[in-house]
């Protein structure tokens, strides 16, 4: 059984028709016809159409007309039953039927189209029948929700909630919205903050509005729209606004949505808003509203109406919503990089603010640790995770686009999605700060506070920031959202030649601080070896290398030789992580050539082959540019690691192909030297552990490091004569 009803009549003349002795829709025309002959008097069965609808029947839509409403066609041929089942039955009308209009009319009487010209006209005033019933299946699940708030507190807790928007063009960048307009929601404990805080708005004798502002990812929207799910149930009229990017482009539409869905059981109202044809009527329509009830209006990511500034657009939109809440109460959500919430930040205004800044808390990363099937990662692994994402939601997610095999896999996947969405704003925003000196300056000082997680230096101004990826705390301490944020900032100032900041003790004291994240720790020692030797330079073998220069390099093509200048170069490759060597020095005098890769590494055995690497990969592209320095050539591999050891000669190798000597390595000297006779700051902030656990695989190691060298001199590689 489905219910039908005629395209032009009010709902409640519905009727139902028993599907099941109809095998096609030609037949079932027919019955629908001997159903209603009344009104389908000098009509044929076959001048109807039959639309496949489905729109919700309930008390207070009974006396809405359906005019002009369009599904999908059903044709005459088309089988009943692949279209409708036996079961389960559904009281919502499914059937939209529409007659052929009459073409002529008896003499004296208007056509029916005529006659009825007055009564479609007021008829014009009623909502979509499309809007009303997406609004009564949004309500419908929003009622079946739960009114206690701790349910939406709780990390314990994965809900699904109708997404409580109308309009058609859903924020599905932000949100993965299914097909039943449904998205996921995982408890926040800022959920009840922010709930309590809204539930503080008082109008006449309170705040009547409040900022909700934070950093990337953090999850604002998420929450905003778990609240107004909330306020909903709990019986308070909701305005949700969730795109102001959209509501730019169309603003009455748009609010009209929003406004549809807070008045979807008052019919009155809904003709009402119907009627609003430009903002300034919806302005008046809430305006009519103050001295009989409070509408809470929730205004999303309001950051993007900054961006229309040039347009001209911006201001006018965010007058008419200020207009329009006026005499209600105001929620507004923005990006901490926002142009407003940067004003509002510096004065005592009067609206109450809360601050979102980081990601989840340790019980809500807890909660998702479990709730998510990922690769087996052990605690070091999970925290190599927390730190690259800071613990973002949006960030983390990454991690759930595919099923990867490994730990290693999903981290390289989410390492480079983070890249591709992170460092280009962050060096564009550092990049327009370079034109005027001091402002660079202050930008460098106060980057320095955030990736060690210092205090800043007084005197810093807001914009000195991107405050969407940096802020400081009630604390007066410098926070970056995620490690990659920090990694990032750390490389884009190291490549802008800023070594002050990598020799400077908040830099190298942060290495204690990664005692369960070696690749951090690494990456900060790497870092303040590279700066302490250009700033400081490096005694190696009875050479005193004292850079006067630092260049970066992709290949080694870029690496140039002069034969008649006598200065030092290190040059460093672009790539992070550069598997052979950290860097190059390439220093001449007047009697020599010197050549010194250097490798830094935390424990000299997990870098066992990088001679071997550079020899094989770098050495045979630089060599070709060396044949007028062969009489004063001298290379060395300079390792730089927790302690110095005894220099050592290591003699040419070659290997016969095809009676060809092909040469494995030239004759150079290994030379080893600790971390503190690079920087002696630090050693004294490396965990004393690895210190220990170093010092004993060299003990014990001694001989295994003398077999292996013996064993590389022996088989078919053979010294050259």
């Amino acid at each position: 059984m489905i219910f039908c009803l005629v395209q032009g009549d009010a709902i409640k003349n519905s009727f139902p028709i028993d599907t099941r002795n109809y095998a096609t829709f030609g037949h079932l025309r027919i019955a629908i016809k001997d159903a209603k002959q009344n009104a389908f008097i000098g009509i044929d069965a076959d001048r109807l159409t039959l639309w496949r609808v489905d729109i919700i029947q309930t008390k207070e839509n009974q006396e809405v007309i359906v005019k002009e409403y369009k599904g999908v066609e059903l044709h005459s041929f088309e089988s009943v039953g692949s279209y409708f089942q036996e079961t389960p039955t559904s009281t919502n009308i499914r059937i939209i039927v529409e007659p052929l209009p009459s073409v002529t009319t008896e003499k004296g009487k208007r056509s029916l189209v005529d006659s009825d010209k007055g009564q479609n006209s007021k008829r014009a005033k009623f909502a979509d029948l499309n809007i009303i019933s997406t609004a009564h299946k949004i309500m419908e699940g929003i009622m079946k929700l739960d009114e206690n708030e701790s349910t939406y507190s709780n990390p314990k807790n994965f809900l699904s909630l109708p997404y409580p928007y109308l309009g058609e063009k859903l924020p599905i960048d932000r949100f993965a919205i299914d097909n039943n307009r449904y998205f996921n929601f995982m408890g926040r404990k800022e959920f009840r903050n922010i709930l309590e805080t809204i539930n503080k708005l008082r109008s006449g004798t309170g705040y009547m509005k409040l900022f909700v502002y934070g950093t990337v990812g953090y999850g604002k929207s998420h929450i905003l729209s778990a609240i107004a799910c909330f306020l909903f149930r709990t019986g308070r009229r909701v305005v949700f606004l969730p795109d102001c990017r959209q509501l730019a482009v169309d603003p009455v539409d748009y609010t009209k949505s929003a406004l549809f869905l807070a008045y979807h059981d008052d019919d009155a109202k809904i003709n009402e808003i119907n009627s609003c044809e430009n903002f300034e009527n919806i302005v008046d329509f809430c305006k009519k509203l103050q001295f009989k009830e409070k509408l809470y209006f929730i205004v999303d990511q309001m950051n993007a109406l900054d961006e229309l500034d040039n347009t001209g657009i911006s201001l006018k939109i965010k007058q008419q919503i200020n207009k329009m809440s006026n005499y209600h109460y105001y929620i507004m959500s923005f990006s901490a990089n926002n142009k407003t919430i940067l004003y509002l930040m510096q004065k005592q205004t009067g609206e109450l603010k809360i601050k979102l800044y980081g990601g989840f808390n340790e019980e809500e990363m807890e909660e998702w640790w479990k709730k998510y099937s990922l690769p087996a990662m052990n605690d070091q692994e999970k925290e190599r995770i927390k730190d690259i994402t800071g613990k973002i939601p949006l960030f983390l997610n990454f991690l759930l686009e595919y099923s990867h095999k490994n730990f290693e896999d999903a981290f390289a996947y989410l390492k480079q999605k983070l890249k591709s969405i992170i460092q280009k704003p962050i060096t564009e925003y550092s990049e327009n700060l370079l034109g005027n000196k001091h402002t660079w300056d202050r930008h460098v000082g106060l980057m320095l506070s955030f990736i060690t997680n210092t205090h800043p230096k007084l005197g810093y101004r807001k914009d000195d920031y991107d405050h969407r990826y940096f802020y400081i705390k009630d604390d007066n301490i410098c926070y970056y959202v995620c490690g990659l944020i920090r990694d990032s900032m750390a490389e884009y100032l190291f490549e802008k030649r800023e070594m002050e900041i990598f020799t400077n003790i908040k830099w190298i004291s942060r290495i204690s601080d990664f005692k369960t994240n070696p690749s951090v720790k690494r990456f900060f020692v790497e870092k303040a070896c590279i700066a302490s030797i250009f700033r400081n330079g490096l005694m190696a073998n009875r050479v005193n290398f004292k850079p006067g220069g630092m260049e970066f390099f992709y290949n080694e093509k870029e690496i140039k030789f002069s034969s008649n200048k006598e200065k030092c170069i290190f040059y460093l490759p672009c790539c992070w992580n550069q598997e052979a060597i950290n860097g190059l020095l390439i220093s001449q005098t007047k009697d020599k050539l010197y050549v010194a890769p250097v490798q830094i590494t935390l424990n000299k055995d997990n870098h066992s082959d990088s001679e071997r690497k550079f020899f094989s990969s770098i050495w045979p592209n630089l060599k070709p540019n060396l044949s007028s320095f062969e009489d004063k050539l001298e290379i060395m591999f300079i390792w730089i690691t927790h302690s110095s050891e005894t220099d050592e000669s290591v003699e040419c190798i070659t290997k016969e192909t095809r009676n060809k000597n092909h040469e494995i390595n030239p004759n150079y000297t290994q030379v080893v030297i600790g971390f503190g006779n690079v920087n002696s700051d630090i050693n004294r902030y490396l965990p004393n552990q690895i210190v220990k656990i170093e010092k004993t695989n060299r003990e014990s190691d001694k001989e295994t490091k003398e077999q292996k060298n013996a064993q590389r001199r022996r088989g078919r590689p053979k010294k050259s004569l």
